[in-house]
């Protein structure tokens, strides 16, 4: 009974695709972003606590590539309160 507790307990990682993320830098632009300007968007985020990427490390134009080409692939995130509005909408 406790093994079946503490797999209740544990809850799966944050899962979303990498569309989401360049939905939310192609809103800060007002248009689809180029390579280059998903990779400056990402590696220079701010907010309260300070600068941060958005990919836990900065990526490189060539990520950006691979980024803006398979914005189906599922990826994992941190939870935490820059993804408050990804996880809400999981959860619908």
């Amino acid at each position: 009974m406790e093994e079946v507790e503490q797999m209740a307990e544990r809850a799966e990682p944050l899962k979303m695709m990498l569309g989401f993320v360049v939905r939310q830098c192609a809103v800060a632009l007002g248009h689809a972003p180029t390579p280059l300007e998903l990779v400056e968007w990402a590696n220079n985020q701010r907010d309260a606590r300070g600068r941060y990427r958005i990919f836990g490390r900065a990526i490189t134009t060539d990520d950006a590539r691979v980024i803006l080409k398979h914005p189906g692939r599922v990826v994992t995130v941190r939870p935490g309160p820059r993804w408050q509005l990804a996880m809400a909408v999981g959860e619908r």
